[in-house]
This record gives structure tokens, sequence and C-alpha cells, in this order.
């Protein structure tokens, strides 16, 4: 069992560091080629075949570590991670620089380190830690590190329909995950597709005089009635087709959402209302699509008074998906029911989209990596495994090429402040999820 003075873990840190030292927020297309460039060389002296495509903004980088035993090279591991991270703003919540790891005697902290640049990291080091070891590599091992994660990966099916014929596996291990509130270790096999999208309206040539409200609706009432068109007051999406190809779990799938602990999302978050109709929380966190309004702009947003009817108002919106939900099918569903609703006249824009994800779980890899789980963090009761994350992801695309199980597991915790400042993992489970994933390796 490796210890955190270990020799090969105090140079994770070093790499660590080294990493989240380039600032590769997406969002603004920053460091993003540097970034690209320390992975290709990182990799290289690891000992792997790599290669780097910079077709778009954010370059792609592919690599393989492949071992002398040719009945070890059968197996096939794929990891896959992003090396964008979210802006650091705002900086005056930060306690030290977001680039910069700060190392406490119980935590690490940086803008990147719980999501993801120390899953990698971690990853890279059980995998040194295995050929220290036994001299050679556990199985191929193939990396697909990607530098868009966090604006969608808006360019990963490009890249994949050029580069990615070599990244069949059987299996993948995705970015990020940890340990849940219940300090549980959290397998997670699958996450939801999103639609996002925009709708504005448009009531007149000019802002008019408020007294005019009279005769003449604002854009704003006109928006807002078309959104109260597309969801039931108990969240149930009202258009019509929209659940017509939605995949029913499995009973496996509910067996192991069933064993999941329910959170007490009123009190966790401070909920101000009753939650939605659901079957049960982990339902629809996990099976169930979902309807969004993630922002509505119209008229005076200003300090005092501006006595104005809008004449435009637009409210941005997401689909979260279930797996075959296709997004385009569904924007396509969207527009022709409010046209069909009387609101031909508002202009509806297709932003982005991702299909949803799921493993099949029986699989005897993804099982072999569960037990593991279970004799690593102290027994069933202290994994949880989840068919999917309430979130989004590009696992359905990355499926395609690799035809193989995905699961997500990582080096978080509840409490790690993912996207927030002073975003930071516990020194000890990072530890503890080398010697796990190097168990998992021994399994191989």
């Amino acid at each position: 069992m490796v210890q955190v003075d270990d020799p090969l873990i105090q140079e994770s840190f070093q790499n660590l560091a080294a990493y989240i030292a380039l600032p590769s927020v997406s969002a603004k297309q920053q460091a993003q080629a540097e970034t690209a460039t320390y992975l290709c060389d990182l990799l290289t002296d690891l000992g792997a075949q790599v290669q780097v495509f910079s077709d778009y903004q954010a370059p792609l980088v592919i690599a393989q570590l492949t071992p002398q035993d040719p009945e070890k090279a059968k197996t096939t591991v794929l990891i896959y991670n992003h090396y964008d991270v979210q802006p650091e703003e705002p900086l005056e919540l930060w306690q030290s620089d977001p680039f910069k790891l700060q190392q406490t005697a119980e935590k690490l902290i940086a803008r990147g380190a719980s999501d993801c640049k120390a899953d990698l990291i971690s990853r890279i080091t059980a995998l040194k830690l295995y050929r220290q070891k036994h001299g050679d590599w556990p199985c191929t091992v193939k990396f697909l590190l990607e530098g868009e994660e966090e604006v969608a990966s808006e360019h990963l099916p490009e890249y994949l329909a050029q580069h990615g014929e070599s990244l069949q596996a059987d299996l993948v291990i995705w970015e990020s995950g940890g340990k849940n509130d219940r300090e549980q270790f959290s397998l997670t096999a699958g996450n939801k597709g999103i639609l996002c999208f925009q709708i504005t309206a448009r009531s007149a040539a000019i802002d008019l005089h408020s007294s005019y409200a009279a005769v003449a609706d604002g854009a704003a009432w006109r928006l807002v009635a078309a959104l109260n068109t597309l969801r039931a007051s108990d969240g149930t999406i009202q258009i019509p087709g929209f659940f017509d190809n939605v995949v029913s779990p499995t009973d496996q799938e509910e067996g192991y959402l069933k064993a999941a602990q329910t959170p007490d999302l009123t009190e966790q978050w401070g909920l101000t209302q009753a939650l939605l109709k659901h079957k049960s929380v982990n339902d629809s966190l996990v099976f169930q699509p979902t309807i969004n309004i993630e922002g509505l702009t119209s008229g005076w947003q200003g300090a005092g008074v501006k006595t104005i009817t809008p004449k435009e108002a637009t409210a941005k919106l997401e689909f979260r998906l279930v797996p075959n939900q296709d997004p385009e099918d569904l924007f396509k569903k969207l527009t022709c029911y409010l046209e069909d609703q009387g609101f031909a006249d508002l202009q509806v824009d297709y932003l982005l989209g991702e299909k949803g994800y799921r493993s099949d779980l029986s699989q005897p890899i993804v099982q072999s990596l569960i037990q593991t789980a279970q004799a690593c963090y102290g027994g069933p009761e202290q994994v949880e495994v989840l068919p999917s994350s309430a979130g989004t992801g590009p696992m359905e695309v990355v499926s395609r090429y690799a035809k193989a199980p995905i699961v997500s597991c990582g080096v978080s915790y509840a409490q790690a402040g993912n996207h927030a400042p002073n975003e930071n993992i516990r020194i000890a489970d990072y530890v503890q999820f080398i010697n796990f994933f190097g168990q998992f390796l021994e399994q191989l």
C-alpha cells in the first residue's frame, strides 16, 4: 500500500503543480496549445507513443502504452480526461492563487485540482507504481485528452471522426468522480445528454412607453406565455413525442439505484419550494429527462425604475436527455410544438447538443472494477454504483469509437468545490484512489 511519502507520490505533486500552472480555461481559449504540449511531453517521458492533433483551437492528445508481454497487450483500458478548466473568477473569493497549487497538511487547492487535472495525474502515478513493481505495463493503456469539455466538447465529434479509429478498448476510465456526501466512493456508468436552446420574442420595433400596456403586450409577456406551454406545474415536459425514444432502465440498473442512499436536497440546498413530482429523487436525477430555464432577459434591469414595455425578451433553456434521445430530433419537435401552440413568431435557436449514455454494468470488467473498489474502500456499503450521473459529458460520442463500457471514478469529494473558488481535493483521497487503481491494474 503506497503512502504519501513515497517518491512517486511526491513526484506526482510536482507534475500536478506544473499542470495546474497552465491556466487552460477553454471559455477564454487560454493556454490550450501549451497545455497539450505539456501533456505530450509528460506522456512521452512515461514511454507512450503520443499524437497531438491541432485541427481546432484546443488540440487533442491521443497516446498509447503497450506492454512487452503480448498476453497483457490483449486487454485495453482507455483513460479519458479533459485538460480544460472553468474560469477562475471571482478572484476575490480565492484564498490563494488559483493557478498555483497550494498544498496544506490535508488538501491540494487550485483551479483544476478536482475537475479534473488530479484525476489524470493519479492514474499515471498508479501506472508508474505498477511498472516499478512489475517491470511492464498491466495492459495496453490508451489516453484520450481533450481541451473543450467545459464548453460541451465542441469539436470532439469532428476530432474523433478523423482520429478515433485507434481508440477501441475493453473499458474506459472516465474523468471525475470521488466520494459522495456520505463518504462513499462513487462509480458512475453513464451521463445525461443535453439540448441547449434560446427563445426570443419581439413585440415592437422600439420599447414602448409602459402606458401603452393597456393595448399592446410587451415581448416579456409573449415569452412567458410560450414558456408556460413547455411543461406542467409538476415539471412534466408537455412536448408531444418528447418521451417516445426514452430507454427504460434495466432491472440491474434499478437495483443499483435502489441501493443508493437518497440525499436530502431540501436541507442540503436550502430549497424554498417543494421538490417536483417524481417517482423518487434518485430516479429523477438518473433516469428522467428534464427542462430548465437557465436565464431570462428583458427590459430594464438597472437601478431604479424605467417605465417601458420592452420590445424584446430572451430565454436560454436546456433539456437534460437520457439515452436514445436525439437533440436535433427533439429540437424539431420543440419548434413544431411552439408553432402549433400559436407561437410561430418566436425565434428559436439551437445552441448545442450531446446525447446521453449508460454503460452495461453486467460486463465482467465493470464488475471487476466494482469489486476492487469494494475491497479498497471498506466493503460494499462504502461504494455507491450509479447507472448515470445527473450531469452531461461526451460519453456517447467516445463510446462510438471505444466500443467499451465507460465508468467514471476519481479523487474528488463532496466539498471539492468544482467550478467554484478554492477548488480542492483531500490528499488522503488522492493517495487512496492511486492504491485502488493500482489494485485494479493488478486484477487485469
